[in-house]
């Protein structure tokens, strides 16, 4: 195969295609990894790249196929460890792809994330979202026309939006089992904000649980709260305050449920001895407490690989919008393990 001599003018994509013996298609592909390429196809591309010095020109490639080579990441809250562990994928995942990410962070502010949709919209190819408006309607304006949109967590029942969550229904019925068997009588529920299709169906499908256990939903006691350790806090404090008999806590996420249980160690109410508390998400700081937090665990990197890799899908190859539900498992640590004596 003949190699142009240096100096003769920029080594294009098609050369490296040319050497590397595969279509300019599959060659753009295994350099930037928007659609998944034999592992034999993508050395001899990165290798024939390297040999000629292949550089991509990013401001061509963009005018070439209409593409920016970036997406917007719009969340709610970074500090929050389970979704900070997402984007800490998602970013590895984008660099690795050739996709520069845009982050916004909305500080739960509805308004804010709408009007960040909108300039997104004219400087990214898609956007990954962390919403906190999951109940917008098709024709809300916060969702530019023909912007690829992937809801991650929080679920969408719209047309055209993708998106990748929990079963948190399933999640929040094993918390109710759990309790039960572990002694409960009394329950609360920590529940989160009610915008918010997480804490809607967690709710649910813990009241739905305690159901099937046969307890009455009267003895089900709920206070909202939001997503955070001193949500977690002044919420448990309400609610022990109103119904001091409570003995058994479902939180819908670890960072209420990590604020409670520090709460209860200030007001003298001893975990698990006192009160049973079970938190959704298994955070890193959850096996980190003492007593170890029960926790219903999310697989947050294959959700956030699950996202990204259906965003570059639709960006590149036009793919189709689906959503695709993970399952949780229950991992029973010491805030739900009462010791008996004989």
């Amino acid at each position: 195969m003949k190699i142009e001599p240096a100096g003769s003018g920029p080594v294009t994509l098609r050369d490296v295609a040319e050497r590397a013996q595969v279509s300019i298609a599959t060659a753009s592909n295994a350099l930037t990894g928007a659609r998944r390429v034999g592992p034999g196809a993508i050395e001899r591309v990165r290798r024939s790249a390297a040999e000629l010095g292949y550089r991509p020109n990013g401001v061509a490639r963009s005018l070439r196929t209409g593409l920016h080579q970036s997406i917007g990441l719009v969340i709610p809250d970074v500090t929050n460890p389970f979704w900070a562990g997402m984007v800490g994928v998602i970013e590895g995942l984008a660099d690795e792809s050739g996709f520069q990410l845009s982050l916004v962070n909305t500080a739960f502010d509805a308004g804010r994330e709408a009007a960040s949709l909108t300039r997104l919209a004219g400087s990214v190819d898609g956007v990954l979202l962390f919403s906190t408006n999951p109940r917008a309607t098709a024709s809300d304006p916060a969702f530019p026309h023909g912007l690829p949109i992937v809801a991650v967590d929080e679920g969408f029942d719209l047309p055209g939006i993708g998106g990748v969550h929990s079963d948190n229904v399933g999640g929040g019925r094993a918390a109710a089992e759990h309790l039960v068997e572990a002694g409960g009588t009394v329950f609360g529920l920590l529940a989160g904000p009610g915008t918010l299709t997480t804490a809607t169906q967690r709710g649910a499908g813990f009241s739905a649980g305690l159901s099937d256990r046969g307890i009455d939903p009267s003895r089900l006691h709920r206070v909202t709260a939001p997503y955070s350790f001193e949500g977690g806090r002044e919420g448990v404090r309400r609610m022990l305050a109103q119904h001091p008999e409570i003995d058994a806590l479902f939180a819908c996420t670890d960072n209420q449920a990590i604020g409670a249980l520090f709460e209860c160690h200030d007001l003298g109410r001893v975990v698990p001895d006192d009160l049973l508390i079970c938190g959704f998400d298994d955070i890193s700081w959850a096996s980190r407490i003492t007593p170890g937090l029960t926790t219903l665990r999310q697989d947050a990197a294959a959700m956030a690989r699950s996202a990204f890799e259906q965003l570059v899908d639709r960006v590149a190859n036009g793919g189709a919008p689906r959503v695709e539900v993970f399952p949780v498992n229950l991992v029973r640590r010491g805030s739900t393990r009462r010791v008996t004596t004989v």
